[in-house]
């Protein structure tokens, strides 16, 4: 016979299958209906790297901040809302969602995104997470994000849009502890796991539904939250996502609707226009022709190849890079004397905000004068003159963003 604790994971595990399937039947569903309600800039499947593309607009949910302020949904319009269920009293998962989603908060912080990236989360369980439970979790834990809480009539509203599964459940035995009173905790809230993007015009864009991974390690006051079965999750999380797969998920739709933004409006497309299509999309005559077009915006250009280490090695550094500048500089990829199928599967793993082309016979990147050294970064003034040519990988993000800034925008 299964112990209480036994019971209850299995138990878990049951609810946690049937939370994937309904989720990605909702995803689906919601997917399917987008229809003329989808903006130009709706994402179509493949391009996410772990979650699914939609596209339908957010009601605004009423909720309430760490401080008892009340806000809303609509409070975030105009930023990118990348938000997750959890809550303060979760043993299992929760402390892993926080782990990743500040790990994704230092990223934006880091890249300059602070002002365009808002990063939370929203509780699940409005029976215990006050105001100033959020605050005590934050004081403890040390995490920046935001932490949002609401009436349980509004976080019903809220988790049943998203197709989230919250429901209050009797406690272990022996039951966890309460981190803030001492005490034995008296129930438990078993609840989907996963993230959701919210773009600036309030429309749901992505959703994942899984546990977090964040490498089986926690910092010291997130890991000693965790119960047995804490510990296991940590160690082998199921449907796991990882905050590199949801910052790419997040790139990727930022980059798209920056470019869909670009190539609607009147005026001379931003440099960022020069990101779509994305993969693979030419050749020879097509990199000049393309290279001439930006004429006008200064241009960064990255040889590189799939087979070639230091390449792959800098490849998330023009990622972060092509966010970044990408509505300032232009941003092109230039894949030097390898196999076509070999790089474009290499792009589907390494997603960038920006086109590559083919150089077979490495004929363009002997025009650059790099000498077919890979890789090797061309960067071009706006008046489409060749000013500086790093020969080499780039080891950091400040060493990449201050060439950028020197030699591309004349800083």
């Amino acid at each position: 016979m299964l112990n209480s604790r036994e019971g209850k994971a299995a138990l878990a595990l049951l609810i946690f299958a049937l939370a994937l399937v309904i989720g990605a039947a909702i995803v689906s569903e919601l997917s399917a209906s987008a229809g003329p309600n989808a903006q130009s800039g709706t994402l179509r499947g493949g391009g996410l790297a772990v979650g699914s593309p939609l596209d339908r607009p957010v009601p605004s949910l009423r909720l309430v901040d760490d401080r008892g302020k009340a806000t809303s949904l609509a409070s975030f319009r105009g930023r990118y809302l990348l938000l997750a269920p959890s809550m303060t009293l979760c043993h299992e998962v929760c402390p892993m969602t926080s782990a990743a989603l500040e790990q994704i908060q230092s990223t934006i912080e880091r890249d300059g995104l602070a002002g365009d990236v808002t990063v939370a989360e929203v509780s699940v369980d409005p029976w215990r997470d006050t105001p100033a439970r959020l605050r005590e979790y934050q004081r403890m834990t040390g995490v920046r994000f935001r932490l949002l809480t609401g009436s349980r009539a509004e976080l019903s509203r809220l988790w049943k849009f998203f197709g989230v599964y919250f429901k209050r459940v009797p406690q272990d035995k022996p039951p966890d502890r309460d981190w803030l009173t001492g005490k034995a905790e008296t129930f438990d809230v078993q609840h989907t796991d996963g993230f959701f993007v919210i773009d600036p015009a309030g429309r749901w864009r992505v959703a994942a539904i899984g546990m977090p991974s964040v490498g089986g390690d926690l910092a010291r006051p997130l890991r000693r939250l965790l119960n047995d079965q804490g510990r296991d999750n940590l160690q082998n999380p199921r449907a796991p996502w990882t905050p590199k797969q949801a910052l790419a998920d997040l790139f990727e739709l930022k980059g798209h609707d920056d470019a869909a933004d670009a190539s609607s409006s009147r005026r001379a497309p931003a440099p960022h226009a020069a990101v779509v299509p994305k993969g693979l999309v030419g050749g020879v005559s097509a990199f000049r022709s393309r290279l001439a077009e930006l004429r006008g915006h200064p241009v960064v250009v990255n040889e590189w190849a799939s087979w070639c280490l230091p390449c792959r090695n800098e490849f998330p550094l023009f990622a972060r890079a092509s966010i970044r500048y990408g509505k300032r500089v232009a941003f092109l990829g230039l894949n030097v004397s390898d196999n076509a199928g070999n790089a474009a599967t290499f792009l589907r793993s390494h997603p960038v905000s920006y086109p590559s082309y083919t150089d077979v016979k490495g004929a363009i990147a002997a025009s650059l004068g790099s000498a077919q050294a890979l890789p090797t970064t061309v960067f071009f003034a706006a008046n489409g003159h060749r000013v500086f040519s790093h020969i080499g990988y780039y080891r950091a993000a400040e060493a990449l963003d201050s060439d950028i800034e020197r030699y591309a925008l004349g800083q």
